[in-house]
């Protein structure tokens, strides 16, 4: 075990702990947005819900990728990412 390679993957670890906690807190955000909105049919509902959440998910994944690649510029960061 290598104490010095650990703490280099920590920050990956622990992005990837933040994303499942926020996916998991706006899954219920958007349910319950989207039962707010009163769709006709449960098509529409569950239409509304997909897009609400995937909209979320995506951005929340792969937002801190596009920060290091477009404002940072580090190409050599971005690859270890």
């Amino acid at each position: 075990f290598d104490p010095e390679a650990w703490t280099g993957m920590l920050p990956a670890v622990l992005h990837a702990a933040v994303i499942f906690l926020l996916n998991k807190a706006y899954r219920h955000v958007a349910e319950a947005l989207t039962d707010l909105e009163n769709h006709r049919t449960q098509e529409a509902h569950d239409n509304s819900l997909i897009v609400k959440r995937f909209l979320f998910e995506a951005f929340d994944c792969y937002i801190a990728l596009f920060y290091i690649a477009f404002e940072l510029r580090d190409v050599d960061r971005l690859r270890v990412e």
